[in-house]
């Protein structure tokens, strides 16, 4: 028997398990709606928090850099690395892209306007040459080689014949150049004319042959001129075109002068020939300088003064000056006035064709600011 209010076997009814259904339900839906309307807002505060996240702070980037500093230093000590191997910013360039940059201005040197021609006349740092075909060319005077000294306003002549003195001494030597064109010469009268020493010729070489040829007159010459009491010295016109010929010229003379007495200079002449082509117009500057300088080197070991005879043109644009005008000393050949040569030189021939007591033909007057009987 069982009461009213009794459950058969503990079993719920179905009202009961029906209305469990139904609010299970209605809370599901409720869920799915809340779970949908919740992705459909802006996740703005998860965003933040990413953000924040994605930034480190200044403590971090400090740390971060101090580690990458440290790796930097560490690969720099190992791998002995330039700066341009960390110079990243290049692994960013296009290849084919050239960046051009425009250099710089330099600063241009200053320079002095070109002296005009009246200027260059009077600036007394420049002289006036005259060449063979006419040209002429102002050469500024260079001051490594040595200036002579000379002041002419202590030079006094008579009848042509040039005397220089220092102070009230007669401090120069007269001579005339003489060769086989001269003729006859009474050295006795040349003596008395007031000469003191004579530069013979002892020989040339032809200028188209280049065959050496001795002046027919030159041992008579030289020995009467001893025998006078003149001083002798000699002349070579040369036509060397090579280094050996210049030794073969100097052997020459040596050999030829010998068994004189010859107390002035040994001269050495390679000057223009007028009015046609000698053969030295094949060398330049500085095979003539060589040439020059192989035969003048040859005099002096053989214990003569040489000296070298020339133009003021040719001494100064036919050789190279620095070296020659130098080292050895020089006779110049200038029938101006006032030679404005400017380098030292010991003899100067100033003038041509002059008649002289004794002489035959005409002669040249020559005079030397040196004793060379007393060296």
């Amino acid at each position: 028997m069982r009461y009213p209010d009794e459950h058969d076997d503990g079993r719920v009814s179905a009202p009961v398990t029906y209305t469990i259904i139904t609010v299970s339900a209605l809370v599901l839906i409720i869920l799915v709606f809340v779970l949908i309307s919740n992705n459909q807002k802006p996740r703005v505060r998860n965003t933040a928090v990413q953000a924040a996240k994605a930034t480190p702070s200044p403590v971090e980037e400090v740390m971060e850099f101090a580690e990458g500093q440290e790796d930097i230093e560490t690969l720099y000590r190992e791998n002995k690395l330039r700066s341009e191997d960390l110079d990243f910013w290049d692994m960013y360039q296009q290849k084919d892209v050239v960046v051009e940059t425009t250099p710089s201005p330099k600063p241009t040197p200053s320079s002095s306007p070109e002296l005009t021609d009246e200027e260059k006349a009077k600036d007394g740092k420049h002289i006036l040459v005259s060449y063979k075909d006419g040209t002429q060319e102002w050469l500024e005077i260079n001051k490594d080689i040595p200036l002579h000294e000379y002041d002419f306003t202590k030079m006094k002549a008579q009848n042509n014949q040039m005397v220089y003195y220092e102070g009230d001494k007669e401090i120069s030597r007269l001579g005339i150049i003489l060769s086989q064109e001269s003729g006859k010469v009474d050295f006795e009268k040349v003596k008395q004319s007031g000469i003191d020493f004579v530069m013979l010729t002892v020989g040339a070489r032809g200028y188209e042959t280049g065959v050496i040829t001795p002046d027919t007159t030159f041992a008579d010459y030289a020995a009467n001129a001893t025998k006078a009491g003149l001083k002798v010295g000699v002349i070579f016109y040369s036509q060397a075109v090579t280094i050996e010929e210049a030794t073969e010229e100097a052997v020459f003379v040596t050999e030829y002068i010998r068994p004189y007495d010859i107390t002035y200079p040994v001269a050495y002449c390679m000057e223009n020939i007028t009015n046609d082509s000698p053969r030295t117009d094949i060398l330049d500057q500085e095979k003539k300088t060589q040439i020059t300088e192989t035969f003048l080197t040859a005099i002096e070991k053989e214990g003569y003064s040489p000296v070298l005879y020339g133009s003021r043109q040719w001494l100064l644009t036919e050789i190279i000056a620095e070296g020659l005008l130098a080292d050895y000393e020089v006779w110049l050949t200038d029938q101006s006035p006032v030679t404005d040569y400017p380098y030292q030189f010991k003899m100067w021939e100033y003038a041509d064709g002059e008649k002289i007591s004794g002489v035959e033909e005409t002669v040249s007057y020559t005079i030397s600011f040196v004793d060379y009987s007393k060296r």
